[in-house]
C-alpha cells in the first residue's frame, strides 16, 4: 500500500510540474485582420517588422485572391489564397525581416507564393536555427505552413522571409514565449482629459490617452469607457492611428480596441465628442472611470483603470479650474501631495519664484497605483518671498497650484 501511495504522489508531482510548465508558456497569434490596405506594419502583436512590410486587405480589390469567393477582376481564377481578408506582404522587395521579442521558443507562419520562398530562423547569437523552402503554391487554394522550434538553450529572435520578388503573402503568424527567458512586460497608463465645466447644450471633447511606458510591447488593449448617457449624446470619435478603433457602442458604454503599443513611451489618443443634453441640470458630475485590459509577452490578463475626470455641468463662463495640493513645511523641508491622477501617468513638478523669475523644476514622477503623487524638497537656499508650487499631469492635463512663503 505504501509503495502505491509513493508512486501516486510521485506521478502527481510530475503531472503538476508539466502542467505548471505548460501554463507558463504564452502563445500569440497574428491574423492581420482589421487593418486598412497598404498601411505600414511596424510594431504588431509584439513583433517588429522591418521597413517595407504592409498590411493587405483583399476587400480593396487589388489582389489576385478570393474576395468574397472568386476573382472576377483576374479572369475568375484566384492565384493566391488567404485565411480571411487580412494578410502581410513586403512592398517593392522580395525580402522581409521580422524581429521577435525575448524568449520565443517556437514560430510558425502560413504563406501563399508564386515563386520559391525561403524562410530562415535565427537565434540571439546570430546562428541560423533552421531554413525552410516553400515551393510555389498559387492556384491551389491553400496556404503552406512553416514551423520552427528553438533547440535547447536557444531562442528565436529573427525571421527572414525571402523570395526573388514581392510575389508572396503571409498570414496567421503564431509564436510561443517563455517569459522566464527574458521577455519584458508592458506597463500601460490610461488617462482622460476634458473641460472641467461644460454647459447644457454644449459640445465638448474627451481625449483618452493610452501610453505604454514599459520595456516590453503591449500586444493589444481593450478600453471600456462608461459615459452618462442620460446627460450626454455621443457624437463621434477619432483615433490617432488606424490600428485603434471603436469596436462597440452600447447605451452608456464605449469599447475601444487597439493594436500593439511599442515599448518605452508609445501612446495613442482617442478623441470623443459629446453634446450635453439641454435639459441637464448644473452640478451633475459627468466623468466616469474607464478600465482597460491588455496582454503582452509576459501576461495574458493585464488590467488597470483611468483617473476620474472632474467634469461638471455648469452655467458660468469658467471652463477650467485649478486644484490645490496638500503642503506642509517643517523646518527647511516642504512636503507635498496630490491625488486624482491616472495611475502611472507622468506628473511634472516645479515652483515659481517671486518677482516673475523663471520656474524652477523640482522633478517629474509617475503617479502611483492609486493616482497619487507625493514628495518633498528643501527650501534651504531659497530667498525670502512668496512662491507657488505647481503639479501638472502630462496626459490628463490637471493643474494643482499651491502658494507658500519663505
Amino acid at each position: 500500500m505504501y509503495r502505491w501511495l509513493v508512486l501516486g504522489v510521485t506521478l502527481w508531482h510530475l503531472c503538476a510540474a508539466a502542467v505548471a510548465n505548460a501554463q507558463s508558456l504564452l502563445t500569440f497569434t497574428l491574423d492581420f485582420e482589421g487593418f486598412p490596405d497598404n498601411v505600414d506594419i511596424g510594431e504588431y502583436g509584439g513583433l517588429r517588422f522591418s521597413a517595407g512590410w504592409r498590411f493587405g486587405d483583399l476587400r480593396s480589390g487589388r489582389y489576385n485572391a478570393p474576395f468574397p469567393d472568386s476573382c472576377p477582376d483576374f479572369g475568375g481564377t484566384c492565384a493566391f489564397f488567404i485565411n480571411g481578408y487580412g494578410f502581410g506582404r513586403v512592398s517593392g522587395s522580395g525580402t522581409g525581416i521580422i524581429f521577435l521579442p525575448a524568449g520565443v521558443l517556437s514560430f510558425s507562419i502560413y504563406v501563399s507564393t508564386s515563386d520559391i520562398l525561403c524562410v530562415t530562423a535565427t537565434a540571439s547569437d546570430g546562428a541560423v536555427i533552421a531554413t525552410a523552402e516553400v515551393l510555389p503554391n498559387i492556384l491551389t487554394g491553400r496556404l503552406d505552413q512553416v514551423t520552427f522550434s528553438a533547440p535547447a538553450g536557444k531562442t528565436i529572435t529573427v525571421i527572414e522571409v525571402s523570395g526573388p520578388k514581392d510575389t508572396w503573402l503571409i498570414d496567421d503568424v503564431q509564436y510561443t514565449v517563455d517569459p522566464a527567458l527574458g521577455a519584458r512586460p508592458a506597463r500601460l497608463v490610461l488617462a482622460q482629459r476634458v473641460n472641467d465645466v461644460v454647459a447644457p447644450g454644449e459640445v465638448f471633447s474627451l481625449d483618452v490617452v493610452l501610453e505604454n511606458y514599459g520595456q516590453g510591447s503591449a500586444l493589444e488593449a481593450t478600453i471600456e469607457l462608461p459615459f452618462a448617457d442620460n446627460e450626454l449624446v455621443l457624437l463621434d470619435a477619432q483615433t490617432s492611428r488606424p490600428d485603434v478603433w471603436v469596436s462597440d457602442v452600447r447605451p452608456g458604454l464605449i469599447t475601444i480596441r487597439t493594436g500593439a503599443l511599442a515599448s518605452v513611451r508609445d501612446l495613442v489618443t482617442i478623441t470623443i465628442r459629446f453634446r450635453v443634453r439641454e435639459e441637464s441640470s448644473p452640478g451633475v458630475l459627468l466623468g466616469r472611470v474607464a478600465r482597460f485590459w491588455y496582454r503582452d509577452a509576459t501576461n495574458m490578463f493585464g488590467r488597470g483603470q483611468s483617473n476620474l475626470p472632474q467634469t461638471f455641468i455648469g452655467t458660468g463662463s469658467e471652463r477650467t479650474f485649478w486644484r490645490t495640493p496638500t503642503m506642509t513645511i517643517t523646518g527647511p523641508i516642504l512636503t507635498y501631495a496630490a491625488d486624482g491622477f491616472a495611475p502611472g501617468e507622468p506628473v511634472g513638478i516645479w515652483y515659481n519664484p517671486p518677482g516673475g523669475a523663471p520656474p524652477v523644476t523640482v522633478t517629474t514622477v509617475r503617479a502611483d497605483g492609486d493616482g497619487r503623487v507625493s514628495g518633498q524638497f528643501s527650501l534651504q537656499d531659497l530667498p525670502a518671498g512668496d512662491y507657488s508650487l505647481v503639479l501638472f499631469s502630462h496626459h490628463s492635463q490637471q493643474t494643482f497650484l499651491g502658494a507658500f512663503s519663505r
